[in-house]
């Protein structure tokens, strides 16, 4: 993952129990632990850092997008580790074209995953 762009504060991404949640971004997206409290966790995926907050927001209401180096092989990665992520397909954004798919986590949050084409 080369960075995050915003959509919902990524920085507290809402989830209702953290350690399932830990659990889960770490074994499907391959984030690592970086610290953590009772409920709050940041994680870290090469450049990409995320938060995930028990904090009453609603997890269904959040997203994100994560620019990558390889779309088509982290496709790959995501599917060979059960998560189901979309076909791939172009999408434009402002002036641009990438290379997307989408995501679900089972707490809520969906992401987008691209490279600019």
């Amino acid at each position: 993952f080369r960075r995050v762009l915003f959509r919902s504060d990524v920085s507290q991404l809402p989830v209702a129990e953290i350690e399932p949640a830990i659990a889960y971004y770490a074994e499907k997206l391959g984030f690592t632990l970086v610290s953590q409290n009772e409920t709050s966790a940041t994680l870290q995926r090469d450049a990409a850092t995320i938060g995930l907050s028990v904090n009453g927001r609603d997890p269904e209401q959040a997203s994100c997008y994560f620019n990558v180096s390889d779309v088509e092989a982290l496709h790959q990665e995501l599917t060979a580790k059960g998560m189901e992520p979309t076909p791939l397909r172009i999408d434009e954004y402002g002036d641009k074209r990438y290379r997307v798919c989408f995501a679900k986590e089972p707490f809520g949050v969906c992401f987008c995953f691209g490279s600019p084409l």
